[in-house]
This record gives C-alpha cells, structure tokens and sequence, in this order.
C-alpha cells in the first residue's frame, strides 16, 4: 500500500458474512464521477449481545482489513468471504486494545501470511504489555491453540495516508474516549469513517477503560471535522456521523447523570441505587444489546463511572451479584 493523489471513486457498502446466522446484504452507491478504483467496505453482520463489527475495504485489486472479531472462529469465516474474492490482502489494522476486536487476528494471519499488520504505538504497547489481561483471558477461552498477537509490521501514525487500489485512506487516532487510543480510517473520497468503538450505534457500550470527560468532546469534534460522511462504527449499524455522534454522546449523558444524580449524591454508591440506575438505562434504551456479550456489563460500567468521579462503593459489593442487570 502506497501514498497516491487524490482521487474520486464510488464507494458501495456491502453488509455481508458468507455463512454467517443472520447475515444480511445491503449495497448502496453514489454517482460515478471520473473514478480509477470502487471501493466497497464489507461489513459482517451478526445480531445480538457480544456483536461486533469488522471491516473489509475491497478495491479492485487489493484489500484492507479493520478489526479482527472476537474469536478465531468467527474471524474464519470473514476469511472465507476473503479468500472467495482471490484477491491479496494487503494490510491488517488493529483499532484499539479491546479482545473483541484483535481476538480472531490469528486467523488473518495465518491466511494472509503477506498482509501488513499495522497499529499505532499506544495500541502495539497495549497488546504486548496486557495489563488489563485481555490476551491471557483470549488464550483461556480459545484453548491452547490460540496465539497472542505479533508485533506489528509497522506502526501507523495520525494523519498517515494509506491507499487501497491507489485510492487514499487517512488514518486518524482519537485519545482518551471509550478506550486510550483508537484509530479510525476516513476514506475522503467516499465521505465514509470507519471509527470502530467511539461509536456504539444502539448498543450498550464498554466503560471499562473509557474517559467519561473526553470521550463527548471528541465525538463533538468528529461531528463538525466529518459532517456529512458515513460513520461505520464499531459496534451497530453504520449511518450519518452527526446522528450516530449526537446519540452516543446522549447516552454518555444519561448514564452519567444517574451516577451524578442518584448514586452519589452521598459519595458512595450502594447496591440498591446501582440497580436503580441499571433499570432507569434500560428503560430508557429497550432492547439494547450489550457490546461485551456480558450480562453485568451496564454494572460494570457504572461502577467504572463511580470510580472516575471520585465514589467508593458500599462495602462488600465489589464481589456482589449481578441484580438487575443479569
């Protein structure tokens, strides 16, 4: 992959996943305008709690790869889709350091043994260092033939040009938001970002490492720097960048104001008022899946909020039950 001028091409986004539960193909296009390459960006779909997404940006003789899965047998089956189109892949990039999306890189590189695996610094450090323990807990649930990830072939830097087909694809990394760095790749010419996990379109987000002061600052940047583009987020269905930001900063205001308002108004957060504001999230969100696939993720998040803001939870409920949100 190459630096290349800029050019216009039609993009064509194809939800697909060959074999896959629940799979779905939707294609939309723009005008035809003096193009050298389409582009289509691949989106295996699958429903339900622990969803999540991967792309693949296709171009007329190379492909680039966005996230991994979770697992090494979901990420196969992306392969499949893959290796059916006979063309190469030329590089692998690794968003941020969450298991659900480097979980499957194995696969990838076991079919693809020539495509560049590309992250930035912080994330390559993240991964190798694990003190959040995500490869070790990979390696439990995957069995012994799982394999941690390698170091990158390179690292990718803010506002670095990559190029599918010659067509340019901008790389840019976002701190201190749902994780410590994530990278997003814009495609200017199609107007598209794939923004990965600032965004989790309709989909109860991971708080775990997140920036709750930040993370809104951020999507209100990617509002006014990316007007009018299509977001592919990390987690849901793709759609405009000013709904899918506006949405996700509204829920990290809701969320928080249940830990502001009804949990630590005495600066400590008890059993009973935790569930109370998991009831008042998923009234408030019905039917909204959880990104981790966990059932006391929305627990885990407020407790994750507690500890940022300063709180302390009730004695004893470090190791409590699940309540409302099993």
């Amino acid at each position: 992959m190459r630096a290349a001028p800029f050019t216009i091409g039609l993009l064509a986004m194809t939800l697909a996943l060959a074999g896959c539960a629940g799979s779905e193909t939707e294609t939309t296009g723009g005008p035809e305008a003096d193009a050298v390459a389409d582009l289509e960006i691949h989106r295996p779909f699958r429903r339900g709690p622990g969803s999540v997404n991967s792309y693949w940006i296709e171009g007329p003789d190379e492909i680039l790869v966005f996230d991994t899965q979770r697992s090494v047998a979901l990420a196969e089956r992306i392969v499949a889709a893959i290796e059916a189109t006979g063309k190469p892949v030329a590089a692998i990039v690794i968003s941020h350091y969450d298991p659900d999306h480097f979980g499957g890189l194995q696969a990838f590189i076991e079919a693809f043994p020539d495509a560049e695996l590309l992250m930035a610094e912080t994330v390559a450090e993240q991964i190798g260092r694990d003190l959040s323990g995500y490869v070790e807990r990979l390696r439990e649930t995957q069995g012994d033939a799982y394999r941690a990830p390698p170091e990158p072939a390179r690292l990718i830097e803010h506002r670095e040009e990559l190029t599918v087909s010659d067509v340019p694809i901008v790389v840019h990394l976002l701190t201190d938001t749902e994780a410590e760095t994530i990278t997003m790749l814009a495609i200017p010419s199609e107007r598209a970002i794939l923004a990965s996990d600032i965004v989790a379109n309709r989909m109860h987000p991971d708080f775990a490492d997140a920036d709750i002061d930040s993370w809104p600052r951020a999507l209100d940047r990617l509002t006014r720097d990316f007007s009018g583009f299509t977001l592919y987020p990390g987690h849901g269905e793709p759609g405009p960048v000013n709904l899918l930001a506006a949405n996700q900063v509204a829920y990290l205001s809701f969320v928080r104001s249940q830990v502001e308002r009804e949990i630590l108004d005495d600066d400590v957060a008890t059993e009973e008022e935790i569930n109370a504001a998991i009831a008042a999230i998923r009234a408030n969100y019905p039917g909204w899946e959880s990104v981790t696939g966990r059932p006391a993720q929305l627990r885990r998040n407020l407790e994750a909020i507690v500890a940022q803001l300063g709180g302390e939870l009730e004695a004893g409920q470090e190791d409590g039950a699940d309540g409302a949100d099993s």
